[in-house]
């Protein structure tokens, strides 16, 4: 038997606080400005430091909005370690070579066909005819 945690948090644009299940959160953790390509906060500022670990963001049942707080590191691990999801900030000249690369490998889609021959009258009764042996399948595997 599975159970679902609830988060209470509020929300800064109406004012209301609600029970949230925490895998419809969404946690981000902040990244130190000095090291970015480290992806680590900046461990000087410790967990009562002026700057927020992170955010969490959900959809606010109250106001219907999508909305976001600034989270403190406890706050942070504790919403992640009950399942949250955490979302992945790298940089995003990585995420735009990874979709490139994605790009590619994929097949052509149905609405962008790659380039060839229209089909005709004649390819179509031919497939028609193919298609009404009873040996179609076996032929063309």
């Amino acid at each position: 038997m599975t159970t679902t945690t609830f988060a209470s948090i509020s929300c800064p644009g109406c004012d209301r606080t609600s029970l949230v299940p925490v895998d419809a959160l969404l946690v981000s953790v902040a990244l130190d400005d000095r090291a970015p390509s480290a992806g680590l906060p900046d461990p000087e500022r410790g967990s009562s430091g002026a700057a927020p670990a992170g955010t969490v963001a959900w959809a606010c049942d109250t106001c219907a909005d999508l909305v976001s707080a600034p989270l403190g590191w406890r706050a942070l691990l504790a919403l992640v370690t009950a399942g949250a999801t955490l979302l992945d900030e790298t940089d995003e000249a990585d995420e735009a070579d990874d979709a490139d690369e994605a790009a590619d490998a994929l097949p052509p889609h149905p609405e962008n066909p790659a380039g060839g021959a229209p089909l005709t009258l004649d390819d179509l009764l031919a497939l028609h005819e193919l298609l009404a042996s009873g040996t179609w399948f076996d032929q063309h595997l």
